[in-house]
């Protein structure tokens, strides 16, 4: 999932360089082919200093999907913030499958096709 663009910049050295976080924030936010910034990186590619632990990923969600909606974003996520999201979600399974999941349910709310209990 997700493009090979967004890959290429989530294995640079963002974190300590502005100027890529917000090369990865901009791409995010463009590109219709990152699925709201979901990219699975192979483990070899991966470092172990994700600065996020899960539930601080989870609390970022509502404002992650809503910063990068293409069309309307409601709110603004910093550059770095959005990057360090981005990087969570495409190590983590868990963080990834229950923001997927997110998105299912606001497709759904946004077509009108939630079903009423």
């Amino acid at each position: 999932m997700g493009c090979d663009e967004l890959r290429r910049l989530l294995v640079t050295d963002w974190r300590d360089d502005e100027s890529m976080s917000r090369c990865i924030a901009t791409h995010i936010r463009t590109c219709r082919d990152c699925h709201h910034g979901l990219v699975h990186l192979g483990e070899a590619l991966v470092a172990s200093d994700d600065a996020l632990t899960c539930e601080q990923c989870r609390a970022a969600f509502p404002a992650y999907y809503e910063a990068t909606r293409p069309a309307y974003p409601l709110l603004e996520m910093a550059d770095k913030e959005m990057a360090q999201v981005a990087f969570h979600l495409s190590q983590c399974d868990m963080c990834h499958e229950e923001y997927e999941v997110l998105l299912l349910l606001a497709e759904l709310e946004e077509r009108d096709e939630m079903v009423d209990r």
